[in-house]
């Protein structure tokens, strides 16, 4: 596992974005409107590569389901053989869930994007899957421990997968990093998710039309708040071009 200074000491300046040294002091800008008009600014020209990865992520979802579904009819089920079948299907899913993030990233930085990124990310599928895993047992123990503690870690842990794959970090070192970093403005990502929630909700009313929107914006508003944080490595910016 490579050291926080390691991270730092090898990341590119990035004039006008964060760095792993700025996000873990607290020195960055964080703005929900400012944050909310860029996204929405960004998403022009760049909504059907959006989509299609998330097409490409709920295709591959779905062929999961119906795997799993069929094999349920030829397999006896039994509760062991449930839990690895959802624990393979976790295995598969989180590098492109990691690929929609790195994506949205991708477009804050303006760098190319094109939505066969969403499976780029397979590489780092064991420690992927790891960091979701470890993370999905903090976030069980905190809520456990009168929902607060869960939530807090919920919000905490929310650009560690990024930090995995752009920075290159182990998995304890990305959970600790992110939440370290957003601790310093909990609140203030706690709002924006919450925002981001509420918008994503209405635009479902009428007939779910606006999340042609909505839902590039989201993944870009995330991007843009990784790269207002930590930065981006020049590496991500000009990988798979």
């Amino acid at each position: 596992m490579s050291s926080t200074s390691e991270n730092q000491s090898s990341e590119p300046a990035m004039e006008g974005y964060g760095s792993v040294e700025k996000g873990l002091s607290g020195n960055y800008s964080l703005s929900i409107s400012g944050l909310l008009s860029e996204s929405w600014d960004k998403t022009r020209g760049t909504k059907w590569i959006i989509h299609l990865a998330m097409g490409i992520y709920m295709g591959i979802y779905l062929l999961l389901i119906m795997a799993v579904a069929v094999a349920a009819l030829v397999v006896p089920q039994s509760g062991g053989l449930e839990i690895i079948i959802e624990l393979i299907m976790l295995a598969i899913t989180t590098p492109l869930w990691a690929g929609i993030y790195m994506i949205g990233l991708r477009r804050a930085v303006n760098a190319p994007i094109r939505a066969g990124q969403v499976l780029d990310y397979f590489s780092k599928t064991l420690p992927l899957f790891g960091l979701y895993l470890l993370m999905l047992v903090l976030m069980l123990i905190g809520f456990a421990l009168l929902v607060i503690p869960g939530i807090y870690l919920f919000i905490a842990y929310m650009l560690a997968i990024p930090l995995m794959v752009d920075k290159k970090m182990g998995i304890w070192e990305a959970l600790e990093t992110s939440r370290k970093a957003i601790t310093k403005r909990w609140f203030t990502v706690f709002g924006l998710t919450l925002v981001i929630m509420l918008i994503n909700f209405v635009a479902m009313l009428p007939l779910g039309l606006g999340l042609i929107w909505t839902v590039p914006m989201s993944t870009i508003a995330f991007g843009i708040l990784y790269r207002n944080i930590f930065g981006c490595s020049q590496q991500t910016i000009s990988e798979n071009l």
